[in-house]
């Protein structure tokens, strides 16, 4: 029961409640009727008061038992308002739990034999009622009492354990040491993952975590939600306003709403813009080559576009991508204007007029004249720009086989310009009709704003998947940028020039890893930011990537781990092959006789009966505990090493704010859409305790 011994023994009767009533009735009897003792008043007194302390201390030495064992068929409440949540400039809460060590493995190791199991089974009573509640489920009067035999409440005897599923030995064998777990924020920049499968509370984890870090105040939080959960925004608009913080939503779901951004249209080198589209393309086989030509093809229309001083987006790519003709006469015209001689625009159109279409050979057949005049009219230059040359290369190509090379980024163009999508993906900032706002993350992290990005991955997910790749690849740009130069404008002090929080929230982040995702998670820390990255399991990155090498670069560089309910066996022991192994001691029961063949001895057997001690080295917990957590409860690595099991608070509405009408109104329709978080509603109005 306590240090001193060597083998805890708690799954046994509470013995220590017999000696109590002898101590208390003792006591009891001392200070009735001393005279029956022969005692006087002084020493009665004294002696009762030490018979009640003997009972006070065998009294709390049973109530230790029958609690240990009471918490271990029974997972405990964890409820707490958004008003409750501790935020502070030092520590991330996490929620309450304990540090786990060899203590813990050697309890659940004990639970987990047979003997024990007469200590884990709810009561024959309270069987009987939950048998009975199925069989009287169709009959009135016995559903009636039925009902109050399902009420969960403290004052129901038989009332039935949380909807939470999974085994409650794990989190019993350490619940007396509860505290609160938290970890500092200075390994934050050493970014965090999470993993849990669907419904298990992943996302009520998110929304404690962007809370705090709404509340913290002192930094720039954006939320990348692929998939759309309706709870999680409306926590991130309540806690917005009552921070009093700017929030940007931006949503592909819900153009008419949404805030407007260009994914191609902020970079550090120009050639950023052909890949974040090109590497949307597949890449295996014979594609590679046709995805190569078309990096080739958009590279020189955005560095076109550049060169004429418009910005690139993917209304101008799609545009150009099949009519190069039309860019090669817009730039060729931007040159002459610089360049060419003052009546550059008279010999240009008499070299025009000039050309035979019917005459013309295979290869310009169907091109514009005006371009053909142009290129003419160019070579006559002994030089010129690297632009012109690009734009006059992708020119000289056949028409047909231009056609068949840039044939595979058509539909991919397509799907992100069609329809009101292209209006918040290529922003015309010219256009003061549109009040939309336009999301630029310098900007948002100057302002130290809140960033919620819907992909509505559920709808499209190619189109989700490029606009989420495209941001990773924005802010990467963005990060190489403040890690040199810092975010604040040249003109600012010192202090303000120092590299600011950026806290990344993003939900299914498989569907978001793109070229530039390794080079964000692995050198984006000293630019400040702080990625918190959720998936179902490690297969999801190792399926996008392709290789368990490159997913095991990402695993490399993530410096806590949290992980729920996984079912996936690889991703559970990816977790406790960092653990160490622990000692864990039993007691082992043996027994023996042995016959006499000396009959003269009068003796015709000894028996012998001993309580044996040993030790074996077993790892810290299983892939099978890990896939035994109930919904809102994991394992996590603080620290580098330590490991903690802890409980994610569920949430209380009480504290809920009115929405604005269109907000609201979006908010309904992802709810009828999808949802995410644990359906945790029937905790709502429950207090924390059992």
């Amino acid at each position: 029961m306590t240090d001193r011994y060597e083998v805890e023994v708690l799954l046994r009767p509470p013995v220590e409640l017999s000696s109590a009533i002898v101590a208390f009735s003792c006591a009891g009897i001392v200070l009735v009727a001393p005279h029956f003792l022969m005692m006087t008043p002084s020493v009665a007194l004294f002696s009762a008061g030490c018979l009640g302390g003997l009972g006070v201390w065998r009294t709390r030495q049973a109530w230790r038992v029958i609690h240990y064992q009471r918490n271990l068929k029974r997972s405990p409440r964890y409820i707490m308002s958004s008003s409750q949540m501790p935020v502070s400039q030092s520590v991330l809460f996490l929620g309450r739990g304990f540090r786990w060590n060899q203590t813990h493995t050697e309890r659940l190791y004990a639970a987990r034999d047979k003997r024990a199991e007469r200590y884990l089974q709810p009561s024959v009573i309270k069987q009987w009622v939950r048998r009975k509640e199925i069989e009287w489920e169709h009959r009135p009067l016995l559903r009636t009492i039925m009902r109050w035999t399902a009420l969960d409440s403290p004052l129901n005897p038989v009332r039935p354990p949380p909807a939470i599923g999974g085994d409650a030995v794990i989190h019993g064998v350490g619940i007396r040491g509860e505290t609160n777990a938290t970890m500092p924020l200075s390994d934050r920049v050493g970014h965090m993952v999470v993993i849990a499968r669907t419904r298990h509370g992943k996302t009520r984890l998110a929304e404690v975590l962007t809370t705090q870090d709404i509340r913290r105040g002192n930094n720039c939080v954006i939320v990348l939600d692929p998939k759309g959960d309706a709870d999680y925004l409306k926590r991130i608009y309540v806690e917005s306003q009552k921070a009093g913080r700017p929030l940007i939503i931006f949503h592909l779901g819900y153009p008419e709403l949404s805030a407007r951004y260009n994914a191609i249209g902020s970079f550090s080198r120009i050639t950023e813009v052909a890949t974040r589209i090109a590497s949307q393309l597949p890449g295996e086989g014979e594609a590679s080559a046709f995805k190569e030509f078309a990096w080739q093809f958009i590279n020189v229309i955005a560095v076109a576009l550049v060169a004429m001083g418009e910005t690139p987006d993917y209304l101008k790519i799609r545009r150009y991508i099949t009519d190069i003709d039309g860019l090669l006469i817009l730039y060729g015209r931007h040159w002459l204007a610089e360049h060419g001689p003052e009546d550059w625009q008279d010999e240009l159109g008499e070299l025009q007029d000039s050309i035979n279409l019917k005459s013309l050979p295979r290869i310009d057949q169907g091109k514009d004249p005006e371009a053909l005049a142009m290129v003419r009219y160019l070579n006559t230059y002994a030089a010129f720009d690297q632009v012109l040359e690009g734009l006059m290369s992708a020119f000289r190509y056949d028409r047909e086989y231009f056609l068949k090379i840039t044939v595979s980024i058509k539909p991919f163009l397509e799907k992100l310009t069609t329809g009101n999508i292209a209006s918040i993906l290529a922003p015309n900032k010219a256009n003061t009709d549109d009040q939309r706002p336009v999301l630029e993350w310098a900007q948002a992290i100057r302002s130290n704003a809140v960033v919620y990005v819907g992909l509505d991955a559920l709808t499209d997910p190619e189109v989700a998947s490029a606009v989420g790749a495209s941001m990773f690849s924005d802010l990467t740009s963005l990060a190489g940028h403040i890690y040199k130069h810092g975010i604040a404008p040249s003109n600012a002090s010192e202090q303000a020039r120092k590299p600011p929080d950026i806290v990344i929230h993003g939900d299914e982040f498989s569907d978001l890893i793109g070229p530039q995702f390794k080079t964000l998670i692995n050198k984006s820390g000293g630019a400040g930011y702080q990625l918190n990255l959720y998936t179902q399991t490690w297969s999801d990155p190792i399926a996008e990537l392709g290789s368990e090498a490159k997913a095991g670069q990402l695993a490399g560089n993530i410096g806590t781990m949290l992980i729920m309910g996984v079912k996936e066996v690889a991703t559970c022991e990816m977790f406790t092959k960092q653990l160490p192994e622990v000692s864990v001691s039993e007691i082992m029961a043996v027994s023996g006789v042995t016959d006499n063949i000396d009959t003269s001895a009068g003796i015709g057997f000894t028996s012998n009966n001993q309580d044996r001690v040993s030790i074996s080295r077993v790892p810290m917990i299983s892939p099978a505990d890990i896939v035994a957590l109930p919904k809102g409860q994991a394992f996590v690595l603080l620290r580098g090493s330590e490991l903690w099991k802890i409980r994610i608070p569920m949430p209380s509405k009480m504290d809920d704010q009115e929405l604005p009408d269109d907000l609201g109104d979006m908010l309904q329709h992802m709810r009828r859409s999808y949802t995410s978080v644990v359906d945790w509603s029937s905790f709502s109005n429950s207090v924390s305790g059992r």
